[in-house]
């Protein structure tokens, strides 16, 4: 892959992963309940939004993780490969998302398991 290209992913890259640490550290926050104890209706909804954004968190963690691994990817100049079958991703593909690990054609057949 081009110089020029990888430089154009890694700053997509390095740029999606700050969004995405800022909002996980949103995401981990407690609501605040105050001085005051909140009705037990309104705690309750309080636990279940934590959970929602526990569990949001959660998958941007992943995203994370696969982002970190194309950074790495980079670094070892196997970045743009298809860990599947060892093709090259397209270039369309890695626009849309510059972290996959899959070519189309293997994110198909992963699709279709």
């Amino acid at each position: 892959m081009l110089y020029r290209t990888l430089n154009y992913f890694k700053k997509i890259l390095e740029k999606t992963r700050d969004t995405i640490k800022g909002q996980i550290k949103r995401l981990n926050i407690m609501p605040d309940r105050g001085i005051d104890r909140a009705a037990l209706e309104e705690e309750a909804d309080q636990e279940e939004e934590f959970v929602n954004q526990q569990s949001a968190a959660h998958t941007l963690k992943e995203r994370l993780a696969d982002i970190d691994l194309s950074l790495v990817n980079m670094r070892k100049g196997k970045y743009g490969i298809c860990s599947k079958c060892g093709k090259q991703i397209s270039a369309k593909l890695l626009k849309i998302a510059p972290e996959s690990k899959l070519c189309q054609d293997c994110k198909k057949k992963a699709k279709k398991k």
